[in-house]
């Protein structure tokens, strides 16, 4: 095992939630993980300081043992695209210093959550997006997708790129954002759908989490041992 990115279609499909649920089931599998957010927008002020609050989530799914300031390679307040948000606050971001905080992660872990911001090629510095960050440390992608009217489509293209890219995808984690009776069409049509032009692999379809329990770790752990196919993250994964 070794470090993977979890990727979205869009922002807003659960891709925190899907995250923090892997990490909590394979922590409870007792397998060090190890998480980390490359750049994380929108975030609050704490005793004079920002804080990701993703990333406080992914480590405390992780069992809450990894340093805060290993988290997250940058902190932006304003809510947007990580390129914009260090040029609204006057920084950059510098690919290679996330390149160095992933791989000592890496070694410190069986294997390393790295969770991007919204879709594949959103850019994070000058011509430098989460696809090149996949591609520069041949990092295996999975993809989470939320099942909703218009998902086919944003996941199909999303995983057309990433095999046009050449880049390795586990599959793809179908979230079903939408409480049941709400979901149209049903996550199985869309997960059929997508399997079908894609041929990429589905890791299975995650049921859908009320607000009060998105921060259950223990309950997260549970649905992802029933709903997710976890056996996968564990071939063909490289050394950083």
């Amino acid at each position: 095992m070794s470090a993977i990115l979890v990727t979205g279609t869009d922002t807003g499909v659960g891709k925190t939630m899907v995250t923090c649920a892997i990490a909590s089931e394979l922590t409870r599998k007792d397998i060090s993980v190890g998480v980390y957010k490359p750049v994380e927008t929108g975030c609050s002020h704490e005793h004079g300081r920002l804080f990701g609050a993703d990333a406080r989530r992914l480590r405390a799914a992780a069992g809450g043992r990894q340093s805060e300031a290993s988290l997250a390679g940058y902190l932006f307040e304003l809510a947007a695209a990580p390129l914009a948000a260090a040029r609204n606050a006057g920084g950059v971001v510098d690919p290679s210093r996330l390149e160095e905080d992933i791989r000592a992660i890496d070694a410190a872990h069986d294997i390393t959550l790295v969770e991007g911001a919204g879709g594949l090629l959103v850019p994070i510095a000058e011509r430098f997006t989460y696809l090149d960050l996949a591609r520069r440390l041949s990092l295996p992608v999975v993809v989470v997708v939320g099942s909703r009217l218009g998902c086919v489509n944003h996941a199909l293209l999303t995983l057309t790129v990433l095999i046009n890219a050449g880049a390795p995808c586990v599959g793809y984690v179908l979230n079903q954002a939408a409480p049941r009776a709400e979901d149209t069409p049903t996550a199985e049509s869309n997960r059929d759908l997508i399997a079908e032009f894609s041929h990429v692999p589905c890791l299975g379809i995650f049921p859908h989490v009320g607000p009060a329990r998105r921060d259950d770790y223990a309950h997260l752990a549970a649905l992802a041992e029933e709903a997710l196919d976890l056996t996968t993250l564990s071939y063909d994964v490289p050394t950083l």
